[in-house]
């Protein structure tokens, strides 16, 4: 049986945020389970911003592709990537949002001129989202603080084809210091 890899996309800034404390829980439920890990801090990642040039559209390829090409080749070989960042005004934070624009190219192939590009990963590819927020709940869906975050994060994997493993929100972050217990419980449960 081949073992499963996965890889864990930090894209919070904090070391010790709540998001980062949940990627440590899904990371260590990943080892104990067999799983090979891989571990992107998303803020050690040169990431300059998207300057809307065409050339990913015809060619696939981002210039310069450099630390943002080994990513892609780390996540398009992964069988599951799991994405943790904290919702910034019901949005990704901007390394996140970063990642999303120069990785599009890859993500998506446009070669064939239909109206719709093709994704490029395999379904069978999964990807598990996780978002703290500040606001409590109900209150953070109510006013779609974390939905809106965690649907900016489900499109980028979306149009790459993959397919969602599930999505964990840990909300009213700004009064915790750990990880509360029973959603330590269902991010190891993915696993």
């Amino acid at each position: 049986m081949a073992t499963k890899r996965l890889l864990a996309i930090k894209g919070g800034p904090r070391p010790d945020g709540i998001t980062a404390k949940m990627l440590r829980i899904a990371v260590q439920a990943a080892k104990t389970a067999g799983w090979e890990t891989d571990i992107c801090d998303l803020y050690k990642v040169n990431i300059t911003a998207c300057k809307g040039c065409p050339e990913c559209r015809a060619t696939g390829i981002c210039p310069p592709g450099g630390e943002l090409a080994a990513l892609w080749e780390r996540l398009a070989s992964s069988d599951l990537v799991i994405l943790s960042a904290p919702t910034y005004y019901a949005n990704v934070p901007g390394q996140v949002k970063l990642m999303f624009d120069r990785l599009a190219g890859k993500a998506m192939d446009r070669s064939g001129g239909g109206i719709a590009p093709r994704p490029t990963l395999s379904k069978s590819q999964q990807y598990l989202l996780m978002t703290a927020c500040n606001t409590p709940y109900p209150f953070n869906r109510v006013l779609r603080q974390s939905s809106a975050c965690l649907a900016a994060m489900n499109e980028f994997f979306h149009i790459s084809g993959m397919t969602c493993r599930g999505k964990v929100v840990c909300p009213g972050a700004k009064k915790l210091t750990e990880v509360p217990a029973k959603l330590a419980s269902r991010i190891q449960s993915f696993f």
